[in-house]
């Protein structure tokens, strides 16, 4: 598989924010709202500062002749005079960023076409440690370069650890109470991206969402998550291939490290 001209330029727009955001990550500074983003959330000055980095990599990369679309969570649409669709959110897990927590990333994905099935390759790169994810279609997942494998069974009636995506905890937690009454740790770690990523690994188990969130969100993630050999759906179980990754796009999310721990916690779900 011939590599991506895209993969260097997503490198280097994630290495640029990680070194410029560092000291405003849990900042009075940093946590300063500047506006309001495209995508409907308030704009601080560390989501400001990151989308400027990546656009000015973002307008180098078309002066060098390569032409696409620009969908980012801040900006909006941008048009640089063709495809494919650049889909970039600067600073995902955000609220993580403003109070310090460790654990959150710029999230980059290429697409051919406007659904979750389109995306072609994904960057995912940790801000605060400097791990970083990728996945070319066809050509596996990897984590630091290396080839993430794909992993094996999980135990038969026990998932060591669920993680929730939940704007609304009280609430998603009753909706998927079937599956997180079999699993051993529960966790709300905020970052999507990142939660994806990690189910990829087998680290976490499965990702929850009972609530609809953002398809724009998990579009690259999800591409990491599938080459790494894992599975996703909606909550009911249905494709999400054919959803739309607009940033007005929602969707529910069940994801899991193995296709066999999808297929129990659907079973689950549906009461049997």
């Amino acid at each position: 598989m011939s590599a991506s001209p895209w993969l260097p330029i997503f490198a280097g727009i994630a290495a640029d924010i990680r070194s410029q955001l560092g000291p405003l990550a849990g900042s009075r500074r940093g946590r300063e709202v500047v506006g309001t983003g495209a995508g409907g959330d308030r704009t601080v000055v560390l989501d400001a500062v990151a989308e400027e980095i990546a656009v000015r990599h973002l307008e180098k990369a078309y002066r060098s002749g390569l032409r696409f679309r620009l969908l980012s969570e801040e900006l909006g649409a941008r048009d640089f005079g063709g495809d494919p669709v650049v889909l970039i959110d600067p600073l995902d897990g955000s609220l993580n960023a403003k109070q310090g927590v460790p654990y959150y990333a710029v999230v980059l994905a290429l697409a051919h076409g406007d659904t979750l099935g389109d995306v072609e390759l994904a960057l995912v790169h940790n801000l605060a440690t400097a791990d970083e994810f990728t996945a070319q279609r066809g050509g596996g997942a990897h984590r630091n370069g290396r080839p993430i494998p794909s992993q094996g069974p999980e135990p038969a009636d026990r998932y060591p650890l669920v993680q929730l995506e939940a704007p609304r905890p009280l609430e998603a937690v009753e909706r998927a109470r079937v599956v997180i009454e079999r699993a051993e740790r529960l966790r709300v770690l905020g970052s999507v991206g990142l939660n994806l990523c990690h189910t990829a690994t087998g680290a976490i188990s499965l990702t929850l969402a009972p609530l609809p969130v953002r398809a724009f969100d998990l579009a690259g993630p999800l591409l990491i998550l599938r080459e790494a050999g894992g599975s996703a759906t909606d909550f009911e179980g249905s494709d999400l291939a054919p959803v739309a990754s607009a940033l007005s796009s929602r969707t529910t999310l069940l994801a899991a490290a193995t296709p066999a721990g999808h297929a129990r916690a659907l079973e689950l779900l549906a009461g049997r």
